[in-house]
């Protein structure tokens, strides 16, 4: 005897392309997943099934695709987490239980398919992921925006200022004793007359890179930090870390269209694919702690670093629907 939840119909051997019928699927699976399910809910489902050959297809097509995304919304509930769990609660698993509806309701939702669609409303200028823009600001300076950017500039006559609320620059500012230039990124705040350097946001993380001149940076704390051609800081959630001195050919390769990595942790190289993919890419880093990767690749071709990632580390690659980008360890199952 069929069980109520349990599917009768042939499958059909075409793939259903309708993005209703999926969804209305989807509707189902969810429902008569839920434990308050009633009899009464599980008849329904089986007449909608027996409707027409493609709802049958449709809910196996919807059954694969949430079994997909189990897994990476579980590990999307640990990364949104404020503090990362140090075990199994019945908290963390509530947070998974969570992201897990958000993700199986919202893959086609811009907003969590773009994390840099705010961003994007709130600037003026932006760079799609991948692509760069050379700009020539009103008081001379010139600027480079790295893919994935997004800058709102405010000058007045006492001062010149721009926000970087994500992705990074270059910026080559203007000499004018008369209004200083200050960049916002975040709680971080970078103060200059004239000079050339480099300032990168992702996340709660700041890092400002100098060639040339110097560079006043404060963070939430008003603490201030000076830096000079060849040096380097970054600012974790609104603090000042250690100034230190960079290879400048290394840490500016971006701006040749070049991605050079020297011994990088997985989290680097995951920071340095958001700039170059659209939607999302999660990963678990603690499966990927023993990973270092050195090499150059074009900073325009992200499938050059993720061949690289399958070829040569024990990684797999999974696309999910949404521009979702998924990397696991390939012997897990």
């Amino acid at each position: 005897m069929t069980k109520p939840n349990e599917p009768t119909r042939q499958q059909t051997q075409e793939p259903i392309y309708d993005d209703d019928i999926i969804d209305e699927a989807t509707a189902w699976h969810l429902k008569i997943k839920d434990e308050s399910a009633t009899q009464q809910d599980h008849q329904a489902f089986q007449v909608w099934l027996n409707a027409m050959p493609s709802h049958y297809q449709a809910y196996q097509e919807a059954v694969h695709l949430w079994q997909a995304v189990e897994a990476p919304a579980r590990l999307l509930a640990i990364q949104s987490s404020p503090a990362k769990p140090t075990r199994v609660t019945e908290r963390a698993w509530g947070w998974a239980a969570a992201a897990l509806c958000v993700l199986g309701l919202l893959l086609s939702f811009e907003l969590w398919r773009e994390p840099g669609h705010w961003d994007h409303l709130m600037a003026a200028t932006i760079t799609a992921p991948g692509q760069t823009q050379h700009l020539q600001l009103t008081d001379g300076s010139t600027l480079l925006l790295d893919g994935n950017s997004a800058i709102k500039t405010d000058f007045k006559q006492t001062q010149r200022g721009l926000t970087l609320r994500r992705g990074r620059l270059w910026i080559d500012v203007a000499k004018d004793a008369q209004r200083p230039f200050l960049i916002t990124a975040g709680d971080t705040l970078v103060h200059v007359v004239g000079t050339h350097f480099s300032v990168m946001r992702s996340g709660g993380q700041v890092t400002v890179t100098v060639a040339e001149g110097k560079v006043t940076v404060s963070d939430s704390t008003d603490r201030q930090a000076m830096l000079v051609g060849g040096q380097q800081i970054t600012m974790q959630n609104g603090e000042l870390g250690p100034i230190s001195f960079v290879e400048l050919p290394l840490a500016l390769s971006w701006r040749e269209e070049r991605i050079v990595f020297d011994d990088a942790a997985m989290s680097e190289v995951v920071a340095q694919l958001e700039r170059m993919l659209p939607g999302r890419l999660l990963l678990d880093t603690q499966a990927f702690d023993d990973v270092r990767l050195s090499g150059s690749f074009p900073a325009n071709k992200p499938v050059a670093l993720l061949d690289t990632l399958t070829n040569v580390f024990d990684i797999t690659v999974h696309r999910l629907p949404g521009n979702i980008v998924w990397l696991r360890p390939s012997h897990t199952g």
